[in-house]
């Protein structure tokens, strides 16, 4: 916003500037990726590997008993 608004009496945002730029941290981008959802396929991902393991491991004790 180059001009500011006048109320008459104060000029609103004379000496505003936009932010030369935004600082990102690991903290930052966690709770980003949290929030937009990309939890739900690393979720997702645990999930899957949870049920392989305990599918391997069901199976090596099924053939311990056979």
């Amino acid at each position: 916003m180059n001009t500011p608004y006048n109320t008459g009496k104060v000029q609103i945002g004379k000496y505003y500037q936009k932010p030369l730029r935004t600082e990102q941290d690991d903290d930052m981008i966690l709770l980003q990726g949290y929030l937009l959802g990309k939890s739900k396929t690393a979720r997702m991902d645990r999930i899957a590997k949870r049920l392989y393991f305990g599918m391997v491991i069901g199976c090596i004790v099924l053939l311990m008993f056979l």
